[in-house]
């Protein structure tokens, strides 16, 4: 009888509210969606990161062991995610939806769609007839559509990571952004990798976001990193010398995922992958005793909240046991 009136409340709270966020989880996180409502017999089908806010809650259950689960759906890109989650770290949205909570998590869906072939849901992202598309205005659905394909035939394989999110103006009608985004492209013959500064105009429909106009502010190519084969080797020695050759200025730290640290050779295919996944990549060699290890970092990043973005990309791509580090240049 007690579990039927908990269940009853559960399904009363979650039932009333439209989306919902995560909450206790730290920045950069994830939780694990699973394809049922047990941890020891289920299966882990995708992660909700921990900035998500626009969680919908199908139904809830209460399981034979007293934990509270929900059937959720969560749009990632263009698509959705949807299974099992806990519910003890689903809360109600209660804030404005034109919270930057809210435009996160849009932005962050916006970039990701850029990677699948989205192109029957443009209209989930876009405000047609768009005022501004980079440097054409007045983008039709057609025009827009036809862009994309090309895109797609050019570079198969895409992807995009939003590192950093600014809010410009808010108007009634109008929100604008300013985002720095990394991407990578990449078909059989060639890729490329960079970073767009872009500034957005987001109109509200309803309690969702759609973009009016966009264009670049700025366009970085990063050079194609080359695969180390021999790097100079660190001891103290060296590092004496070559601090008292610097003149006293101090240098400011860097932000870095680092992702592993390796003893023997590096396989190309691990750097390859590194790239594949939009990151820029270093190796620092140490010398410990009569061994060299060499330490593979991802950056750098110009600010926290870029990394903590980052990271929570790179652990599900690269390594799960990958966390930050400053380095001093």
């Amino acid at each position: 009888m007690k579990k039927i009136i908990i269940l009853t409340l559960l399904l009363m709270v979650f039932g009333n509210a439209q989306t919902y966020r995560l909450i206790y989880l730290k920045a950069g996180g994830t939780l694990n969606v699973r394809d049922s409502s047990f941890i020891n017999s289920s299966k882990v089908v995708g992660r909700i990161p921990a900035y998500a806010t626009d969680i919908r809650v199908n139904h809830c259950k209460i399981n034979t062991d007293g934990n509270e689960w929900c059937y959720i759906s969560y749009p990632i890109g263009g698509s959705h995610l949807e299974g099992w989650v806990n519910a003890y770290y689903l809360s109600p949205v209660e804030d404005s939806p034109r919270s930057e909570a809210h435009i996160k998590n849009f932005l962050m869906n916006y970039y990701l769609a850029d990677q699948e072939d989205f192109l029957d849901k443009l209209e989930t992202f876009y405000a047609f007839p768009l005022q501004q598309y980079f440097a054409n205005k007045t983008i039709s659905k057609m025009q827009l559509r036809s862009l994309k394909v090309n895109e797609y035939k050019r570079w198969p394989k895409r992807s995009y990571l939003l590192t950093y999110m600014k809010i410009l103006k808010r108007q009634v009608n109008y929100i604008d952004v300013q985002t720095t985004v990394r991407w990578n492209l990449k078909n059989r013959e060639d890729d490329q990798s960079g970073r767009d500064i872009q500034k957005l105009r987001l109109v509200s429909t309803g309690d969702q976001f759609q973009v009016l106009a966009i264009k670049n502010l700025k366009r970085e190519i990063f050079p194609k990193p080359e695969i180390p084969q021999e790097l100079n080797v660190t001891t103290p020695e060296n590092n004496v010398s070559r601090i008292n050759n610097e003149s006293n200025v101090s240098k400011e730290p860097l932000y870095y995922i680092k992702v592993g640290s390796f003893f023997g050779e590096i396989q190309p295919s691990y750097f390859a992958k590194i790239t594949a996944s939009g990151f820029h990549y270093m190796v620092k060699k140490e010398k410990i005793d009569n061994s060299v290890v060499q330490r593979v970092y991802i950056g750098p990043y110009e600010s926290t909240m870029q990394t903590v973005e980052a990271l929570a990309l790179v652990r599900e791509k690269i390594n799960q046991s990958a966390y930050i580090q400053t380095l001093v240049p």
